[in-house]
């Protein structure tokens, strides 16, 4: 197992990164690799715009092929997480309106917004229409958790329902194709993965990204596993199940074993629990985990706390409704 801090310096504070290789786990490098620059991005420990290390650097300081790095980076960026310019480096996407928090003052922000509305194409009637729209914009009279799976939109629900004391709701990405006007008014959230196809549903949808973490406590509930150990994951959603082994066996490879069974299968993950060494269990499993009676279960929250108070300042932020829309 190696572990590799890569320093970056080209950010206005010193940051490092660990990534732990294991390579003998039974996890491809390319999917490890992956996995624990996703998760850093989603938790906010590379800044919006900063540049990551080529492909032949991180290559070299991981002594993995460059081939297996550059499979990694288009990973994150076909999940939306970075962009790749031709000749200038690997990027963290920017998260839109989130760029403008470096303007000084109101004028800064709107030449910055128009200079790009220019740039990619718009014509000055077509951005002063969308201008007065926006003025006679309001804040949010709905808030819309939009994911492709059931099971996702209603985890996702449950936590912002719970986390930030107010009324949702959740519809799928079919659903809002068949009537993208019901976005009209709304603040959506959505995971990073979805984010693009939404604004193409819906153009001009006022949209917040969820962003997913792990906690240290959590990793170190992993780490400190003795060798041998069985750990259990059950979730209500089968999107979380792929997301967690990956990130456990990359931290731990075949030193530990790794059951993830989905909430409505009891059966099944009743008889692991009674052999698990942890569990894990994400807040629409976690009850039932505890009535099992096991002393070792751990909620996993999907949306980070960082995810949560930012959308409490979200909240307030002006839609745009479309005519004919109260």
């Amino acid at each position: 197992m190696a572990v590799v801090k890569l320093s970056h310096q080209r950010v206005a504070r010193d940051t490092s990164m660990d990534i732990v290789l294991n390579r003998s786990g039974g996890v491809p490098v390319r999917d490890q690799i992956m996995a624990q620059l996703e998760l850093k991005i989603l938790a906010g420990e590379f800044a919006h715009g900063q540049r990551l290390p080529s492909v032949r650097s991180l290559a070299r300081r991981l002594k993995v092929h460059h081939n297996t790095v550059s499979a990694a980076y288009q990973d994150l960026e076909a999940a939306g997480h970075v962009e790749l310019r031709k000749g200038a480096g690997v990027f963290v996407r920017r998260a839109g309106p989130s760029a403008l928090a470096d303007a000084r003052g109101l004028d800064e922000m709107i030449r910055m917004a128009l200079h790009t509305a220019f740039h990619q194409g718009y014509t000055g009637p077509e951005i002063r229409a969308a201008v007065e729209r926006w003025l006679a914009a309001a804040p949010p009279d709905r808030v819309l958790v939009i994911d492709p799976s059931r099971e996702m939109g209603e985890l996702l629900l449950h936590e912002i329902r719970h986390g930030l004391q107010l009324a949702a709701s959740a519809m799928s990405l079919e659903e809002l194709s068949r009537d993208p006007a019901a976005l009209s008014g709304a603040l959506a959230l959505s995971l990073p993965y979805h984010v693009e196809r939404i604004r193409a549903l819906a153009p001009g949808a006022a949209i917040e990204e969820l962003t997913l973490e792990v906690s240290q406590e959590q990793r170190k509930a992993i780490l400190a596993l003795p060798t041998g150990s069985i750990v259990l994951v059950v979730s209500h959603s089968p999107t979380v199940l792929p997301f967690a082994s990956v990130f456990i066996r990359s931290l731990r490879g075949d030193e530990v074993h790794v059951e993830a069974r989905l909430l409505g299968a009891s059966r099944e993950w009743k008889r692991v629990a009674s052999a698990a060494d942890l569990i894990f269990a994400d807040s629409l499993s976690v009850e039932a985990a505890r009535r099992t009676g096991h002393r070792r279960v751990r909620e996993v929250r999907v949306v980070s706390p960082s995810s949560l108070e930012r959308l409490k300042g979200a909240l307030r932020v002006v839609t745009p409704r479309r005519k004919g829309k109260p």
